[in-house]
């Protein structure tokens, strides 16, 4: 009897065994699946997905950097980055876009469920991504039926969505730092002035498009926070457009004139550089843990991805500088130019900088001291600024076309 009861006891062990090498068995990820799920949370009543739970359902490989708060997302050839605090994401040189911001909780990264569904479909572009209730499935390979299905349920897209809804109006320099100084002016005076006469052009011509400014009066504002202010504006609801002003500053007194840049790692000449470096030599005034922001070589390679945004940033350019043309004839126009200005890295929207004139040049340096003259860069601009986005919103998908 005893013997018996041993028997039956080892047997009952052996299948719980069993039991339990089944239940962790379904729990591990399938090779060539992801087979996985993850949980909605809601904080501040709102949807998320913790990153700790997506990267550790999936083995996925990640970066965060703490100081930066930047993190990035890689699947073979797919990449996505994010940056704690703001509701836009850069997934596959594509930017994807919530109505609230990327926040940490207790340590964890919580993604916005509006960016985590693009993300991770972008990730695992092989692999269904579906929501039950509150889990959130990556499962089996995609089906084309399934896909014909997915693309019929999915409401029609009006456009309305990728309108300019917003303009952020960064006077350069500011505070300590006085940008270019020459014949009795200085660089930031001048720039807060066009600024906030340009803020009035666009209010009265622009409609209901909302201006913002990085600085609205003279205080420093380092070159980071600057497209940070402006990246934090982007919703699901619209886009927006970044412009930088300045005014330049050459060793040849000689040189005069206006231009417009867009943000490239390749400067259009030896001219372009020198005017990217000076302008990027304000860094030196900044604490050491802004510095690492213009270093992070990964995060800026990802951002180069954006080819659609670079296209635009140029049709931007060049409607300001053709309308400065028109607008200003006192000086002649340098064209539209491109170059590798920090505070244009980062900038997830169409974005540009302007030079308004040579502060170096005794002639250019005078008239940029009047307001009749200032005023009329502010208009050049404003008018520049209004084509583009007429442009935009009549056909958002192909600004191409001259």
């Amino acid at each position: 009897m005893a013997r018996s009861n041993i028997k039956t006891r080892a047997a009952g062990l052996h299948l719980l065994k069993l039991a339990l090498i089944a239940v962790l068995l379904s729990a591990m990820p399938l090779p060539g699946k992801a087979g996985n799920s993850v949980k909605v949370v809601f904080w501040n009543s709102r949807e998320y997905v913790s990153l700790y739970d997506f990267i550790n359902t999936t083995n996925i490989d990640n970066s965060f950097d703490i100081i930066t708060q930047r993190g990035k997302l890689y699947r073979k050839a797919a990449i996505a980055v994010y940056q704690v605090g703001f509701p836009v994401a850069l997934v596959n040189g594509k930017v994807a876009r919530a109505d609230y911001p990327v926040a940490r909780n207790k340590g964890e990264v919580l993604m916005p469920l509006p960016l985590f569904f693009p993300l991770a479909r972008s990730l695992y572009h092989d692999m269904q991504v579906v929501r039950t209730g509150n889990t959130i499935s990556i499962g089996a390979e995609q089906q084309e039926k399934e896909q014909e299905i997915a693309q019929q349920e999915r409401p029609p897209s009006t456009g309305t969505e990728e309108r300019i809804s917003f303009i952020i109006i960064d006077p350069g320099h500011g505070g300590r730092d006085p940008g270019a100084i020459g014949h009795g002016s200085r660089e930031k005076d001048i720039t807060l002035w066009i600024a906030r006469y340009l803020a009035r052009e666009l209010k009265e011509k622009a409609g209901n498009v909302r201006i913002k400014f990085t600085r609205s009066n003279d205080r420093f504002v380092e070159l980071s926070r600057r497209t940070e202010i402006a990246n934090g504006m982007l919703t699901g609801s619209g886009n927006g457009i970044f412009i930088s002003i300045h005014a330049n500053a050459s060793l040849s007194p000689k040189i005069s004139g206006y231009e417009t840049y867009f943000l490239s790692p390749n400067p259009t000449n030896e001219e372009a550089r020198t005017t990217a470096t000076i302008e990027n030599n304000v860094i030196v005034m900044e604490n050491t843990a802004s510095k690492k922001k213009y270093d992070d070589v990964e995060y800026l390679e990802a951002l180069m991805l954006t080819t659609q945004i670079q296209r635009e940033s140029s049709t931007l350019a060049g409607e300001i500088q053709k309308s400065l043309a028109r607008e200003v004839k006192e000086f002649k126009s340098r064209g539209v130019k491109k170059a590798d200005f920090y505070v244009l890295r980062g900038a997830l929207m169409p974005a540009v900088l302007v030079e308004v004139g040579y502060i170096s040049n005794s002639k250019e340096s005078r008239y940029l001291k009047k307001d009749a003259y200032r005023r009329k860069l502010a208009r050049g601009i404003a008018r520049g600024v209004i084509g583009f986005i007429t442009r935009y919103n009549d056909g958002i998908h192909d600004l191409s076309k001259p």
